[in-house]
């Protein structure tokens, strides 16, 4: 559901994450100390707090059914997105096979539920969960409205109820676990720290035998999922998988079918066997623990499988100003997307685009055009050139790797 950071408001995966090699996706989100609206969960819708900035340009009401939310006892949880106006937004795009993607995490990390609100008559999207304990809960609800960016709302509740005992977050002396017979090993590529940008390499292994496991199944059209937070829970990143063979670092682009599965299709199997190794593209935002959950699919059943990390490092890493050349049209990314998103190019001239990325509280890690075979990293803080000669008028479309943000090149004839 997508690889989206977002100081204070929306993977807007996140965060997801978010993202993001070429489908990596990465939606990543930030909230501010006092930004999250604490729910009792009564009948009252309650206004959550998104994560963007961008004027609010769309809001979620939260209520559950009934108001008080008791453990062992079923509640409905409904989330009305609203416009601007006010009104009802009913048309969410469909990401990753579901039009939002709710996940339920208790205040220790120590639970975790990702479920999927189905759209009712009332245009509210509902799902029905049953809270094995009482205590404090955060919601994360992931949904993209149709013609906009990716949005992460949280909202904050309380489960009466008898509570159990809280678990302390603990990073983990070494990355590898196994929960029902899969084990599965977590190896980054790099130094996990504030604001480095890395790739989490994960190995599944069928742990009876020892064997790499090639029998991974899609869900929700990916062989694998995965959501970090931060343990005082204010950043979420909900990113998706790359195979082995898509994460080059070349600045080529890969085939996505080559092992066998399509990226965010319907399908719930793959056609061959599956790809035993993923990796996920992402970032840490600051210093402090994160619980890590990678989601695998083996037998039809979800296999979840938790690590906790330390991000060493500074609160924030060094960012440099913009160097835009002269002559070149700087594009900026941030959790809005691109700015501009449009750029009127000519026929024939080529056209130099600086792209910057100030932070890392969003899924731009890498812009990708498609048709023109060009893949490109943008680390934090630092300008990239591309350079472009449109031969034919028209619109020559770019992406982040998870295809969240979009601009264009507008080419006309002179």
């Amino acid at each position: 559901m997508k690889k989206l950071f977002i100081p204070g408001t929306v993977f807007i995966f996140a965060v997801f994450a978010v993202f993001t090699a070429a489908c990596s996706s990465t939606a990543t989100s930030r909230t501010s100390d006092d930004s999250t609206v604490a729910a009792t969960a009564n009948n009252a819708p309650t206004e959550a707090n998104s994560t963007t900035n961008v004027e609010r340009a769309f809001k979620m009401d939260f209520k559950s059914e009934p108001g008080s939310i008791q453990a062992g006892q079923p509640a409905t949880l409904a989330f009305t997105v609203k416009d601007k106006q006010g009104g009802v937004v009913k048309d969410l795009q469909i990401v990753h096979e579901k039009p939002m993607h709710l996940l339920v995490v208790s205040k220790d990390l120590a639970e975790f539920y990702h479920i999927h609100p189905e759209q009712s008559a009332d245009g509210s999207y509902r799902v029905e969960h049953t809270f094995p304990n009482g205590g404090e809960y955060k919601l994360y609800a992931d949904f993209t409205p149709k013609d906009a960016v990716q949005v992460v709302e949280q909202v904050d509740i309380k489960v009466s109820g008898a509570e159990r005992a809280k678990v302390p977050l603990v990073a983990d002396a070494k990355l590898e676990k196994t929960v029902d017979n899969l084990r599965v090993v977590m190896k980054p590529d790099g130094e996990i720290k504030a604001a480095n940008e890395l790739m989490l390499n994960f190995a599944a292994f069928d742990a009876a035998s020892g064997k790499p496991a090639t029998d991974l199944q899609n869900y929700l059209g990916e062989l694998a999922h995965f959501v970090i937070i931060s343990e005082d829970m204010k950043d979420f990143v909900h990113a998706h998988p790359m195979s082995k063979g898509e994460h080059d670092k070349s600045g080529k682009i890969d085939d996505h079918k080559a092992d066998g599965h399509k990226h965010s299709t319907m399908e719930g199997a793959v056609t061959k066997p599956s790809a035993s190794e993923v990796a996920a593209h992402t970032a840490f935002p600051r210093a402090g623990l994160y619980k890590v959950w990678a989601q695998f699919q083996r037998g039809g059943k979800v296999i979840t499988v938790p690590f906790v990390v330390n991000s060493g490092g500074s609160q924030k890493a060094d960012v440099k100003a913009a160097n835009v050349p002269e002559g070149a049209i700087k594009i900026t990314v941030s959790a809005n997307g691109y700015e501009p998103t449009s750029i009127p190019v000519r026929k024939g001239e080529t056209v130099k685009l600086a792209f910057y990325r100030a932070d890392s509280d969003n899924c731009g890690g890498e812009v990708v055009f498609s048709k023109q075979n060009i893949k490109k990293k943008l680390p934090v803080g630092e300008t990239v050139l591309i350079e472009l000669t449109p031969e034919a008028a028209g619109d020559i479309a770019f992406t982040c790797g998870m295809e969240m943000y979009k601009g264009k090149l507008v080419v006309s004839e002179n």
